[in-house]
C-alpha cells in the first residue's frame, strides 16, 4: 500500500521526529534528556522493589504452583507484565490524539500522516526496552537467573509495536472526524487493564465472569497473551501459572502459538488500519 510504502521513503523524518520527541518531552529540565532514562527506573524501583513490601512476598498457597521463598519475585513477575501495558496505554492515548495535535502541520506540509503515530509508536517502544532492560538489572541484583528466552524480547517488543500502531492509526483516524473519542478510549483502556490478569491471578476472572465467560474472555484479550509472554520470558521462576524453564522456547501456555498468532493478529491489524487510513486520508486536512 502507499502508505506502508512512504513510511519506508520518509525513514530520516521518522528518526527525526523520535529523537525531537525524547529532547521536546523533558525540555527546559535540568538535566534534560537524562529523564528518558530517570523516569524509567523510577517506575522499575516503585513496582519491583516497593511492591514487594506491598502485596507481600508470596501468594495464597491455592494460587501458586511452587513455593516461592523470594521477597521480590511476585513483584518482579507483575512488573514484567505492567511495564508493557503501561507503555501501551499512553502511546494509544498519545496516538489518538495525534492528527488534531499536529493539525498545522498537517495542513501546511506535504508527508505521511501515518508518520505521526509511527514515531510516537517508536518512541514508546524505546521507553519499553530501557525499562526491560532496569528490570532485568533488579532481575539481577535480588539473585534471578535468566535464561536464553530472553532472545524473544525483541521479537515480543516488535509485535507490541505493530499492534499499537495499527490500533493508533485507526483511532486517530476516527478522532479526526469524532472529537470525543480521547474520551472514550481512556474509560475503555481503564476497563481494558481490569479484565486483563495483570496484578492479579488468572483464575480470579474465572472466578468472577458469569455464565463461565472467564476463559472465553481471555483467549480473545490479546493484551493478556501480550503481557503473559513478557511474564514468561524475562525471568526463569515466576510466582503463579507459568513456570518458565531455562531454556529457548519456553513450552508452557503454548508460547510458540501465542508468538504466532499475536504477529498474525498485528499484521492484519496494521494492514487494516492503513486501508482505512486510506479511505480518510483526503478528508483529513479538513476535519481537523
Amino acid at each position: 500500500m502507499n502508505s506502508l510504502r512512504d513510511l519506508w521513503l520518509y525513514r530520516r523524518l521518522l528518526w527525526d521526529l523520535v529523537i525531537q520527541d525524547f529532547r521536546s518531552r523533558y525540555a527546559g529540565s535540568v538535566i534534560g534528556v537524562f529523564w528518558n532514562v530517570v523516569q524509567p527506573a523510577a517506575q522499575v524501583f516503585i513496582f519491583a522493589v516497593l511492591l514487594a513490601r506491598i502485596i507481600g512476598a508470596r501468594l495464597p498457597d491455592s494460587l501458586r504452583m511452587q513455593q516461592v521463598d523470594d521477597p521480590f519475585a511476585l513483584s518482579l513477575y507483575i512488573c514484567a507484565g505492567l511495564l508493557p501495558w503501561i507503555v501501551f496505554n499512553e502511546t494509544l492515548l498519545r496516538t489518538s490524539t495525534t492528527f488534531l495535535a499536529h493539525s498545522n502541520l498537517i495542513k501546511k506540509v506535504a508527508f505521511p500522516h501515518p508518520l505521526l503515530v509511527l514515531y510516537q509508536v517508536i518512541s514508546g517502544l524505546i521507553t519499553l526496552a530501557i525499562m526491560c532492560a532496569l528490570l532485568l538489572l533488579v532481575a539481577l541484583i535480588t539473585n534471578h537467573r535468566l535464561g536464553l528466552c530472553l532472545l524473544w524480547l525483541p521479537v515480543l517488543i516488535l509485535l507490541q509495536g505493530l499492534f499499537t500502531y495499527g490500533l493508533g492509526l485507526i483511532l486517530a483516524s476516527i478522532t479526526a472526524h469524532f472529537r470525543d473519542m480521547p474520551q472514550i478510549i481512556g474509560i475503555i483502556l481503564q476497563l481494558w487493564f481490569w479484565l486483563t490478569p495483570i496484578v492479579y491471578p488468572r483464575d480470579l476472572v474465572n472466578a468472577l465472569m458469569p455464565w463461565g465467560l472467564g476463559p472465553s474472555l481471555l483467549r480473545i484479550n490479546p493484551l493478556y497473551h501480550l503481557t503473559n509472554m513478557y511474564q514468561n520470558i524475562l525471568f526463569k521462576h515466576v510466582v503463579y501459572f507459568d513456570f518458565l524453564p531455562n531454556r529457548l522456547i519456553p513450552p508452557t501456555d503454548q508460547f510458540l502459538a501465542k508468538m504466532a498468532v499475536t504477529a498474525f493478529l498485528s499484521l492484519l491489524i496494521v494492514l487494516a488500519a492503513t486501508a482505512f487510513y486510506e479511505k480518510l486520508r483526503h478528508e483529513l486536512p479538513d476535519q481537523i
